[in-house]
């Protein structure tokens, strides 16, 4: 058992339950696996947002991206290590319609 603030330890139970989460979610499988190794391994320091892994997903999709790469860098930017996507007007117009006040609009 693992009590709450305690590291995974890399138990594969542990890891199997959050890919499964993840999957149902709706996330691809290559990118449920890369988040939750790390998330297994980096803790609590990584966004684990779905709709946002979509969102980033959907933008490197718009810029071209084929679908690994694509996912590779949505998941990349819920790491940290990438910034988020830039989000060009069209973009974001076809996918909230709400782009007042968001930086991350060019």
């Amino acid at each position: 058992m693992r009590l709450a603030g305690d590291c995974c330890n890399n138990d594969p139970e542990m890891y199997q339950t959050i890919w499964k989460h993840l999957r149902s979610d709706g996330m691809p499988d290559q990118a449920a696996n890369q988040l939750t190794a790390e998330m297994m391994t980096h803790g609590a320091d990584i966004d684990s947002s779905v709709e946002k892994y979509e969102r980033y997903y959907d933008n490197y999709r718009s810029k071209g991206f084929n679908e690994h790469a694509a996912q590779a860098m949505a998941v990349e930017s819920l790491e940290g290590r990438e910034e988020a996507p830039q989000e060009s007007l069209r973009f974001a117009r076809l996918n909230n319609g709400d782009t007042a006040g968001d930086p991350r609009i060019s």
